[in-house]
């Protein structure tokens, strides 16, 4: 794995978001963003090969500088009566690292691109949210927080794309942000709530 380091390392992480997010991945230039970074193309090279090195590269340095703030509780933390406490903690502590810090907005602004059609950093990224979400609705199944009336493969599927859905579209600035935080755990409430405790809410 190519790491991003130096001096140049916060200008090359927002021009390449910035060119990424504009273009796309295939319209993105290296060249565009060379200049934008104000670094010599000897440099880049030297650092990085190619646009799908450089698009790991940053995508990788963005997860590190959240994960520096943020880690995933375990699944296990969401057993028993800590289940929906939990999900809101979570939900709360996502929100505010949103509001606060710019590496999440940088990788939101790009991870929703069209996939470059190989296994990219995202897509492993994706991958091990969507076995982390699973993991927790499995915890929640168990303890009688979350409905047991549907298959949790298919279940697991419904929330992990509708957490998605709502992150990009917080992400694109179409969510109104005095509503927003708790539109995510509204709706989870009325996927995973139990039918027999649903009349509850």
């Amino acid at each position: 794995m190519t790491e991003l380091t130096g001096g140049h390392r916060d200008a090359l992480i927002e021009a390449t978001v910035a060119e990424f997010a504009t273009a796309g991945y295939e319209g993105a230039s290296l060249n565009r963003i060379i200049r934008a970074a104000g670094i010599s193309k000897s440099s880049f090279y030297h650092a990085v090969s190619s646009k799908a090195e450089l698009f790991d590269a940053v995508v990788d340095s963005l997860i590190a500088d959240v994960r520096e703030r943020w880690q995933s509780p375990e699944p296990h933390d969401f057993s028993g009566d800590a289940f929906w406490p939990r999900v809101d903690g979570v939900l709360d502590d996502l929100g505010a690292l949103a509001a606060a810090d710019p590496a999440v907005g940088m990788l939101g602004r790009i991870f929703y691109l069209p996939a470059s059609g190989e296994s990219d950093s995202r897509t492993r990224m994706l991958e091990g949210v969507r076995t982390w979400v699973g993991e927790v609705l499995r915890i929640g199944v168990a303890s009688g927080a979350v409905r047991d009336d549907v298959d949790p493969a298919a279940l697991g599927a419904a929330v992990f794309g509708m957490l998605r859905g709502l992150d990009e579209w917080a992400v694109t600035g179409a969510a109104d942000p005095a509503s927003a935080s708790a539109v995510p755990g509204i709706l989870l409430r009325a996927l995973l709530t139990p039918p027999a405790a649903a009349g509850e809410f």
